[in-house]
């Protein structure tokens, strides 16, 4: 089971069928709603990190009888790798942010890109 999301659709592509699924995974390591949790913690995790793969399935070829194919994207997304937040309890629709732990080799930032490295491999852009 994921916390996330998944949807697949039958969709037409250069007048051949395609099966087009797209799968959000949200982690669960520093989760929270998206204005009271910010930043990340001492373990590299961000808040509200979420992956989002799209698998395309199709026969692409230009040639008769061909197997299909599948491509695979992946986006990550979550807050800032530094420690953050913002005071949500004002109401000003533009918070100050707020650093929260003073971090001068940026240790728990290193972590988390030795971490998506560890996962993704390379090239990581970010």
């Amino acid at each position: 089971m994921i916390h996330g999301y998944l949807s697949q659709r039958l969709i037409g592509v250069c007048g051949r069928t395609a099966r087009l699924t797209l799968i959000a995974r949200r982690s669960w390591r520093f989760a929270g709603t998206r204005f009271l949790k910010r930043g990340l913690n001492c373990e590299g995790y961000v808040a509200n990190d979420v992956e989002v793969e799209q698998l395309l399935c199709g026969d692409f070829s230009m040639k008769p009888n061909s197997l299909q194919g599948i491509t695979s994207f992946v986006q990550m997304r979550g807050s800032v790798p530094l420690f953050w937040g913002q005071d949500t309890s004002v109401l000003d629709p533009k918070p100050e942010i707020e650093i929260h732990h003073f971090d001068p080799l940026y240790t728990a930032t290193l972590l988390h890109f030795h971490q998506m490295v560890r996962r993704y491999g390379k090239p990581l852009i970010a």
